[in-house]
């Protein structure tokens, strides 16, 4: 009987050796228990992208530390950066359970400090002056916190240890557009939302567009056809003399509404800039070539000349009877009496009570021969700047790295829903133009390193209606590069 019943064990063993054998790896009739990539469960435990993210967020306690801050006041962009209680709206709420999250995990108390642009400026210059410690860090538009990189008064953040750029949760292609060689003195991300309000958007009447049977502007976005040349016909199409009066002012309707100010934008949706790195890695004023100034010349005849302001074109301070809209040039469009609206993301928050369908693009291409859409980031958008004074670089690093990095989920989520929440517009369609938008922003280098002289001559020139701007741009061209040669010595001496 024993003998039996090894032969019956010998036998087992084999057939379960044999059964081993026959499964080769991969083999997909390999029971999935043998296969631990097999179960989802074990698959999802193994590897969670968002744990990964967060996993190596720098940590601290600092005893109650208050983390004191400047923060501009905008008169159209959210800037929120502290709340003090749940109340129901996205924005605010995110803020505040991300301040609270943050609060308790590093045992600090952040205390945001809300003043107007000129008084971050003066504040900050004081306090550096005195070496006063009291604030870690400030944000204000980028206008104004270029001049403190150019001093000499702002950290290089490249030294701050406990920040990652690498991470999703700050702009790195647009810190990295703005280098100084290996100098960085501006952080931007999730965490202020104010950058993204600065992003130039083309806002359009659905209603408008269907009454005159025109093409759907977010079917030729998506089919790289959205171009300057596009807009023209259309808005000259949408335009109507409504009163019959001969002449076009408030009571009519018009192509766009937009102000001056849209010359900086469009020829940077153009894919044009004043003033790009050379071999070695130096900012340097261009000498603009030919197809600069047939983009210019195109921009003037489409928006500023006097046969656009005259047919299909509200400029503000140009038209005559707007000052009867909320707004002025922006109630032409709220009121729906202008097919297209050229203004900042943040700008939208004045549509919440507009009747009209409407949809949002960025601004149109030149042609058809240019690659990719290019948006505008305002020279008003708002950076973090760590000023010299700062005792910890390392405490300040680890406390902005885990704001902005909460602020990666929720609040970046919120910023999203509120800015698409109206009660006419086609959300799908509105959040994948929105976030095109957000992926192609780019700033104009002569405004962060206080070099505007050229742009100002363009400017000028556009908005009196004059083609033709070279001899313009010649006389500003010795006078700017010896600007910009000052300006990035200091900057290249920063911290040495």
């Amino acid at each position: 009987m024993k003998q039996k019943l090894c032969l019956l064990l010998a036998l087992c063993l084999l057939l379960t050796l044999f059964a081993s054998c026959s499964e080769k790896p991969g083999d997909e009739s390999a029971p999935e228990a043998q296969n631990p990539a097999a179960d989802p469960a074990a698959a999802e435990e193994e590897v969670d992208p968002t744990a990964l993210l967060y996993a190596d967020l720098p940590t601290g306690s600092y005893d109650g530390f208050t983390f004191s801050f400047a923060n501009n006041i905008s008169n159209f962009a959210y800037t929120i950066m502290s709340a003090e209680e749940i109340t129901g709206e996205g924005i605010n709420d995110a803020v505040f359970n991300r301040n609270k999250k943050v609060e308790e995990e590093l045992n600090i108390v952040i205390d945001e400090q809300l003043m107007s642009y000129n008084e971050v400026t003066s504040t900050m210059n004081t306090a550096i002056a005195a070496d006063d410690t009291a604030y870690s860090c400030f944000w204000n538009e980028a206008g104004f916190v270029s001049p403190f990189a150019i001093g000499g008064k702002l950290v290089d953040v490249n030294t701050v240890d406990a920040v990652n750029l690498s991470k999703p949760w700050w702009e790195g292609g647009a810190m990295e557009e703005i280098k100084i060689l290996d100098k960085l003195f501006y952080l931007v991300g999730d965490i202020h939302l104010m950058f993204k309000e600065s992003f130039w958007m083309t806002g359009y009447n659905r209603n408008i567009l269907d009454e005159n049977q025109l093409e759907n502007p977010y079917d030729l976005v998506k089919e790289g056809k959205w171009t300057l040349d596009k807009m023209q016909v259309m808005m000259q199409t949408a335009a109507s003399d409504l009163d019959g009066n001969g002449t076009m002012d408030g009571a009519d309707r018009f192509g766009v509404t937009c102000y001056s100010g849209c010359v900086n934008p469009l020829y940077m949706a153009a894919d044009e800039v004043l003033i790009a790195r050379n071999a070695d890695g130096i900012p340097e004023n261009l000498d603009l070539g030919d197809r600069f100034y047939s983009v210019y010349d195109k921009i003037v005849n489409t928006f500023f000349s006097a046969d656009a302001l005259n047919t299909y074109v509200c400029m503000d301070g140009k038209t005559q009877n707007i000052s009867q809209y909320q707004d002025g040039w922006h109630g032409v469009f709220l009121s729906g009496h202008a097919l297209f609206y050229l203004e900042p993301i943040g700008s939208l928050k004045k549509l919440r009570d507009m009747d009209a369908e409407f949809g949002i693009v960025p601004f149109a291409k030149y042609d058809d021969a240019q690659a990719n859409y290019v948006t505008y980031i305002a020279n008003y958008a708002a950076m973090c700047g760590i000023p010299i004074t700062n005792p910890d670089l390392d405490r300040t690093g680890t406390i902005l790295e885990n704001l902005c990095a909460y602020s990666h989920g929720d609040l970046r989520t919120a910023y999203v829903d509120t800015t698409l929440n109206f009660k006419y517009i086609r959300d799908a369609e509105s959040k994948e133009m929105l976030d095109l938008i957000l992926s192609s922003g780019r700033f104009n280098l002569c405004d962060l390193l206080s070099v505007t002289a050229v742009k100002d001559a363009i400017a000028n020139a556009a908005s009196s209606g004059t083609t033709g701007v070279a001899s313009s741009i010649a006389k500003t061209k010795k006078p700017a590069d010896k600007m910009l040669e000052k300006n990035l010595s200091k900057v290249l001496a920063s911290g040495e």
